[in-house]
């Protein structure tokens, strides 16, 4: 008898945990309100600082003076952006004044983290954090350089915010490494700022 009780408690206790009443949640949020913090996915919420929305974001005016100088930029400056990225997409160009390395920030626009994962590939991408933010790191070739080293930063659904850093061309003593450091510290910078926006 024991035995049989046991499979009869555990159905009615999942029968019990379900819903199928459309559009209430069987569990989590009842409130009906959205997360404060967003969802790339539209499945689960993102933990970020703040969403900002980058079609009304300057790239540009996430490298304060300070951190031109910090980061050994000798300039930054808008740039044209990418087809690619989205109507209403922006970039920011940047140039060390080592020589060695030159870089861009992009802000993106026509899709976030999903579709990153499927254009690039999620065994080429690398989680990590940039100022509280979740992003992805990856290194792509790039003729003429060593190699470009890109960060993408989740800043608002349905949009990333890329900082990446590569090589001067010609310049042989520039490496990958060393753009990813650089892509790394521009990254930070961007992100901080982003999150005051």
């Amino acid at each position: 008898m024991r035995r049989l009780a046991v499979p009869f408690l555990l159905a009615a206790v999942l029968t019990g945990c379900s819903s199928t009443e459309p559009g209430t949640p069987s569990a989590g949020n009842q409130t009906g309100s959205a997360p404060a913090t967003g969802s790339s996915t539209g499945t689960a919420p993102v933990n970020r600082p703040k969403a900002v929305d980058l079609k009304t974001l300057d790239p540009c005016s996430l490298i304060t003076p300070e951190q031109k100088t910090a980061l050994g930029l000798s300039r930054v400056e808008p740039g044209t952006p990418e087809a690619d990225y989205g109507e209403g997409s922006k970039r920011c160009n940047q140039s060390y004044a080592d020589r060695k390395y030159l870089g861009t920030i992009d802000t993106l626009v026509n899709g976030g983290v999903d579709r990153l994962k499927r254009t690039t590939g999620e065994s080429k991408l690398t989680s990590l954090q940039v100022a509280g933010y979740p992003a992805y790191i990856t290194q792509r070739e790039s003729p003429g350089s060593v190699g470009v080293c890109e960060i993408y930063i989740d800043a608002h659904d349905g949009q990333l915010l890329l900082v990446d850093a590569y090589g001067g061309l010609g310049d042989e003593s520039a490496t990958l490494d060393g753009a990813c450091e650089r892509a790394k510290a521009a990254a930070a910078a961007a992100g901080a700022v982003l999150a005051t926006k």
